[in-house]
């Protein structure tokens, strides 16, 4: 069995999570800029920034809070080392140190894409072009997240891969949750469905921004109202981008680890994963979960941000500090 090095491992986990990073915030700005096209609108656009415990660092450089100023921020602004172009760069650095690993295409994909979205002007962040522009970048990223799957080799770096995939994508529907239901929708979630009707195609958009919504209507029938959005985000195993799914999936790539490459230090992330899945079941069965959402979807970023802090400890050579938020962490191996 070929040994993989630590920064190899380090590497395949924080390409994986910069890429999911820069295609979840790029279908979150398509969708804001789809139901909320005014460019003045300040309350609807801090609300991305409180998704991403931004507003101190947007409030530095930038006077006002709009569609334009926020779309900068959010895309092409280097100075943010959460945007777009910031993931990419560092996706496209840890794919460097990867060379001996990954396949031409691989590379070629990560490298043309953060080369061609260098180039965006001015013009292809305006209100009229910005979820147009928001959407090509997701389906590039798509692409790369496509390669990958398609040349990667299924060694232990693949599961290094895939932890990171999952973590930051359930850590992307977790905070979109919060954001989006907890407090946008507080005051519907024990109306009796008129609001849900006159709200219909807030919710429809919210769940096109999870490419979920033909799912949606498969898995449920009737009014888009908050519960039912909310608890297929959450709860439902068979959709890929559900908590449960995501944090499943962490569970099976932890245990391959462990039983299949005799990876041992795994044990206290897996015993992390196994209370959030305890965690995620009772809450499922819990019919009050509306009344304490905000602080539940807390104690699930807590737990993501352990399981990364271990993973970081056991394998990659981090010193065991308390963890940060992992959604702020940026990881440059040039």
């Amino acid at each position: 069995m070929t040994m993989l090095l630590s920064r190899y491992a380090e590497a395949l986990f924080w390409f994986a999570r910069y890429v999911e990073r820069s295609a979840s915030l790029a279908r979150i700005l398509n969708v804001q800029a789809g139901f909320w096209q005014d460019d003045a609108n300040q309350e609807n656009w801090s609300a991305i920034l409180s998704l991403y415990a931004d507003k101190d660092r947007f409030e530095e450089k930038y006077d006002t809070i709009n569609a334009r100023n926020v779309a900068n921020f959010y895309v092409t602004d280097r100075d943010n080392p959460g945007s777009i172009l910031s993931c990419l760069w560092a996706a496209r650095e840890n794919a460097r140190l990867l060379r001996p690993l990954i396949s031409v295409s691989m590379w070629s994909y990560i490298n043309m894409s953060f080369n061609e979205f260098s180039k965006l002007s001015n013009w292809d962040l305006h209100s009229t072009r910005l979820a147009r522009t928001c959407e090509m970048i997701a389906r590039r990223c798509d692409a790369i997240m496509g390669v990958t799957e398609s040349t990667y080799y299924r060694d232990a770096g693949w599961r290094f891969y895939q932890l990171g995939l999952w973590i930051e994508r359930a850590d992307q529907t977790s905070r979109l949750l919060d954001v989006k239901v907890a407090q946008i929708a507080s005051t519907h979630w024990l109306d009796d469905g008129e609001d849900a009707v006159a709200d219909a195609e807030f919710w429809k958009l919210l769940l096109h921004s999870f490419e979920a919504y033909h799912a949606f209507q498969r898995a449920e029938s009737g009014l888009l109202d908050p519960k039912k959005v909310a608890n297929f985000l959450m709860f439902n195993e068979s959709f890929p981008r559900s908590l449960t799914h995501c944090i499943g999936e962490v569970q099976n790539m932890l245990k391959d680890l462990y039983l299949g490459y005799k990876l041992y230090h795994v044990e206290y992330s897996y015993e992390e994963v196994e209370k959030l899945l305890y965690e995620l079941e009772s809450a499922a069965n819990d019919p009050h979960l509306h009344l304490r959402f905000h602080g539940f979807n807390d104690k699930v970023q807590h737990r993501l941000m352990e399981i990364t802090q271990s993973l970081g400890t056991s394998f990659f050579g981090h010193v065991d500090v308390p963890p940060e938020d992992v959604s702020s962490q940026t990881q440059s191996q040039a």
